[in-house]
């Protein structure tokens, strides 16, 4: 089993293919993604690598962070997690890792963190019509209205 890496989305773009149709792609980076720890099932309870990647700066690390990134002699890292492995698949502390870490055609799982729109109203969340934009509705126009439950559960 490989382990993941920590990788930063940059954006989309496109593929042509040997037909000449295009196939989206999404374009990754790996800033310095390495090893800074093992997990062993006699220590710890099970197997697993502790991944980082990014930089960041000592003073704005904590100090039990700095002391476990000093022992592992590498730079304290922004983005720090586990990815479970198997025994036989334990890395090197320091190792890095990049795309070559995959072979080609391998599909892999991804997760993320949405960048985060803030409160959205109800025209943008629930496509909702909003009211009129004139005639006395002042400043409200894209408020929602209305939205109690009667004849049916409508809007």
């Amino acid at each position: 089993m490989r382990t993941g890496v920590i990788a930063k989305k940059l954006g989309m773009t496109r593929v042509f293919a040997d037909d000449g149709a295009h196939v989206p792609v999404t374009v990754l980076q790996l800033d310095g993604c390495q090893v800074v720890g093992q997990r062993t099932q006699e220590r710890d309870g099970y197997v697993a690598l502790q991944l980082g990647a990014g930089m960041k700066k000592a003073k704005n690390t904590n100090k039990a962070q700095r002391e476990a990134f000093a022992k592992a002699e590498v730079e304290p890292k922004a983005y720090v997690t586990e990815f479970r492995v198997d025994a036989d698949g334990l890395l090197d502390v320091g190792a890095e890792l990049s795309a070559d870490h995959f072979v080609a055609g391998q599909k892999v799982d991804i997760q993320g963190l949405t960048i985060g729109k803030g409160f959205a109203g109800g025209m943008k969340r629930w496509n909702f019509g909003g009211l009129r934009a004139t005639h006395g509705v002042s400043v409200s126009h894209r408020s929602h209205g209305s939205t109690g439950n009667r004849q049916d559960p409508g809007r």
